[in-house]
């Protein structure tokens, strides 16, 4: 490969990785529920997905910061 391919290899891999990365935390199922204490209607809570709760996800972004580390 050449200097070109290399620069564009380092830098769209990650980037393509940080997405595939943030679609499968999403979908991972971590969730914060909201519950007010009363007895639940279907569809009455609410579910917010937050891929950046650190607390939560720390483990998935370290496998993939080492796998980036790795493939770089």
């Amino acid at each position: 490969m050449n200097k070109k391919q290399k620069i564009i290899l380092a830098i769209f891999v990650p980037v393509i990785i940080f997405f595939l990365a943030l679609t499968i935390v999403h979908y991972t199922g971590i969730a914060d529920e909201h519950y007010t204490g009363r007895p639940r209607k279907p569809g009455s809570y609410t579910t917010t997905y937050n891929p950046f709760d650190w607390g939560k996800t720390w483990y998935i972004w370290l496998f993939i910061i080492i796998f980036v580390c790795v493939f770089e």
